[in-house]
């Protein structure tokens, strides 16, 4: 047996005088595992088992970590090569939402005058279903789909709330909260993801270079995307609203026992990644970057009501943005047997744009039957628009930019060449960002007034034309929501076959 002290290999056979255990992984990794694995030391002599490279220590196993593993194929022995994943996640999202006040305007749009509304709960329990295929060396193909077996959401008022802090000027509240604002439960599938993985560096191919690939990958839409639905007590109350069109009668709302509540956010999108490692010894660090940007798929009509009119200043959604820097370790690895254990500590960055998206308050405001939110007059003219110009409103609403942090930690064992598990715990954060808040005007769209009278889009804009997406009672200053702060927390399980 051979072992290392001070950078020289010694013998441990012929060198008798010198006190060495059979291996000695350096102390900070005992102190680890320990404390990770609740007092229970892996075990530290597997390297024994394991071959020897021509600097005398032990080989690693081919494959990086998860994290940045491409899956390959007609790879010297290996000709194929196939993963399939099954894993359960369930996800809490808390928060606090609040209302600007009207008395605490100030200076207009740095008003830190905020009440308490209601406390926002949403429990997600998705089943998530994963195939991994290679192609080529170092190049796969893969498609995730998350299967949503139940989203439930609920608004509860905060301790001393103020009704009146809801109150619209001769159309009462805009959402109750007496007995709390229940959502229906949602299930069914959001989207399936489709994308291309290729790791153009590979540290075991060269072990003078890291670890480097890239992913693309598409997301197409396949569930009936969300209604806003929901009411005091749980009852199923739709918004199917539809506004009266020159000519055709307006339609009745469906059954309320038939309704539905539709179930993911009705969206197509583009997602492009690179990730980056590099193993020395017993850690792995890595880093990754990640951007994607969705547009409206089956849910177009919610974004742009009434269709393509001028005025909109926010048609799509968040674009966001990911940074991930992380660590695995790797307390126990044993090559000949194809076994490894791993402890991946990660943190994530969030950016998320502005945009017009579902937010907390989607359900509650969209439900509502308050005529201030159902009906915005001279915001539409032209063959395409309702008699009176009104522009009907689904829920969502222009939310603003924010930032959003946390980690995660993962425990990885490969048990065999062929069976991996994981079992993963993390958490975001976001600070406060107001959640309506679409400018009354957009600048950009000159008016264009006939012979007889003006545009009646223009409105009282100084300049331009109304936003259709804009409602004074939720969007101004002295009148907008904000989520105060949102948690975000993250459990799961993995189960991945190999062949």
């Amino acid at each position: 047996m051979r072992c290392r002290l001070d950078g020289v290999a010694v013998d441990g056979l012929a060198q008798r005088h010198v006190p060495s255990p059979p291996m000695s992984w350096p102390p900070f990794v005992r102190v680890l595992a320990a404390l990770l694995l609740a007092g229970v030391l892996m075990p530290l002599g597997v390297a024994d088992a394991q071959e020897e490279a021509e600097d005398g220590r032990p080989e690693m196993m081919r494959e990086p970590t998860s994290y940045v593993d491409v899956v390959d194929a007609f790879d010297d022995e290996d000709l194929f090569d196939l993963n399939i994943t099954a894993g359960y996640l369930r996800t809490w999202e808390l928060g606090r939402i609040e209302r600007q006040a009207a008395d605490g305007i100030g200076d207009g749009r740095n008003s830190q005058h905020w009440d308490g509304v209601a406390n926002y709960e949403r429990g997600i329990n998705q089943l998530m279903l994963g195939l991994d295929v290679g192609i080529f060396r170092d190049l796969a193909v893969y498609a995730r789909l998350p299967l949503i077996l139940s989203d439930d959401r609920s608004l509860t008022a905060v301790s001393g709330f103020n009704p009146s802090t809801l109150e619209t000027p001769s159309d009462g509240p805009l959402f109750d909260l007496t007995g709390g604002f229940n959502s229906p439960t949602r299930s069914g599938v959001d989207y399936l993801a489709v994308g291309l993985a290729w790791s153009i560096l590979n540290q075991n191919r060269d072990n003078t270079l890291p670890t480097w690939m890239v992913m693309v990958e598409g997301r197409f839409n396949l569930g009936d995307p969300m209604r806003a639905c929901g009411g005091a007590g749980g009852a199923l109350n739709c918004n199917y609203r539809q506004a009266p069109m020159p000519g055709v009668p307006e339609m009745p709302a469906p059954d309320p026992s038939r309704q539905s509540a539709g179930v993911g956010r009705g969206m197509n999108a583009l997602r492009i990644e690179t990730r980056s490692s590099w193993r020395y010894e017993v850690v792995e660090p890595y880093a990754g970057l990640a951007f994607q940007i969705e547009w409206p798929g089956y849910s177009n009509s919610s974004f742009i009501p009434q269709g393509n009119l001028q005025g909109y200043i926010n048609e799509l959604p968040p674009i966001t943005g990911r940074f991930t820097l992380g660590m695995a370790i790797i307390p126990f690895e044993d090559r000949e047997h194809f076994q490894r254990f791993s402890i991946d500590l990660r943190l994530n960055g969030d950016y998320v744009s502005e945009g017009h998206d579902y937010s907390p308050l989607f359900d509650a405001l969209g439900s509502s039957a308050n005529a201030h939110l159902s009906r915005l007059s001279r915001s539409c003219s032209g063959p395409d628009c309702a008699p009176d110009g009104t522009i009907p409103f689904y829920g969502l609403t222009d939310t603003q930019s924010h930032g959003r942090f946390g980690g995660q930690l993962t425990l990885e064992m490969v048990a065999a060449r062929y069976i991996r598990f994981s079992v993963l715990a993390g958490f975001m954060y976001s600070p406060a960002y107001v959640i309506t808040q679409a400018d009354a005007c957009n600048p950009n769209v000159t008016p264009v007034d006939p012979p007889l009278g003006e545009d009646p889009r223009r409105g009282t804009c100084a300049s331009g034309i109304i936003n259709p997406h804009h409602r004074p009672v939720i969007d101004l200053p002295g009148t907008r929501f904000r989520m105060a702060e949102q948690w975000q927390v993250d459990l799961g399980i993995n189960v991945t076959a190999t062949f």
